[in-house]
């Protein structure tokens, strides 16, 4: 009897690592956006979408031959988030990319007063790190300076990152 238990324990392990998957196969279990704000956390959970769209060098138009990446999401607070990313190559790849880019911005609008807040190629600094794209999942991190288009005041970002699951976009 002593020896069954052995085993019974050395089967159900090996029936077990049998039934798990890589963590390939699975989806990432967290999907955020947070940064912090003027010292207070901005969090999106589960409340948010993400959208790319590679470069189109297939027919003759110039225009759609960039790639964007656009999250969006809504925080605790209900205030609206958009990073927006854009490149003038084909396809967004791992790397660091500045609202000096036409197109890469970050643009928040704020609840309940209607305030927009933005960094883009005109106003504030921004700066995203992409460190994946791939599976359908983008990870980065960002920070910057946010200027108000209602007072001129300014909003520091730190300590950004996201996870999200995006869609492609044709």
């Amino acid at each position: 009897m002593p020896k069954t238990l052995p085993i019974t324990g050395v089967i159900a392990s090996l029936l077990l690592l049998a039934a798990c998957k890589s963590d390939e196969d699975v989806a990432p279990r967290r999907k955020f956006i947070s940064f912090k704000m003027d010292d207070a956390v901005v969090l999106s959970e589960q409340t948010h979408r993400a959208y790319y769209a590679p470069g189109i060098l297939t027919d003759t138009d110039p225009d759609n031959d960039h790639a964007e990446l656009l999250i969006t999401g809504y925080s605790y607070q209900k205030d609206v988030i958009n990073i927006r990313v854009t490149t003038p190559l084909p396809a967004i790849t791992p790397g660091v990319y500045r609202n000096t880019t036409p197109g890469t911005a970050m643009l928040m609008e704020m609840n309940p007063s209607f305030e927009l807040i933005t960094a883009d190629d005109q106003f504030g600094e921004l700066t995203v790190t992409i460190h994946e794209l791939k599976d359908s999942v983008v990870v980065g991190q960002f920070n910057g300076t946010l200027v108000s288009l209602d007072d001129g005041s300014l909003k520091q970002i730190r300590d950004g990152y996201f996870k999200v699951v995006y869609r492609n976009y044709p």
